[in-house]
């Protein structure tokens, strides 16, 4: 069962300040547990996507360098 209600923010905080300091601090562990965020699916894909070896990047650095010779003008 839940029970749904309509409160102004201004009331909703009235009533937070009424609250013990201990209830604040349960209230605020409450609330940072509830709101992390959970990844998206495209941070999973991501994070545990394929990554380039370092032999496979060693190779993309040497074609750089071939093609910038190749692309320059001599002088």
């Amino acid at each position: 069962m839940e029970v749904r209600i309509q409160l102004p923010f201004e009331e909703l905080v009235a009533i937070v300040r009424q609250l013990s300091p201990a209830e604040k601090i349960r209230l605020q562990q409450e609330l940072t547990t509830e709101v992390k965020p959970t990844p998206s699916e495209l941070t999973e894909l991501l994070l545990n996507g394929p990554v380039f070896s370092k032999e496979q990047i060693s190779a993309m650095e040497e074609n750089r360098k071939s093609m910038n010779q190749w692309r320059t003008k001599p002088s």
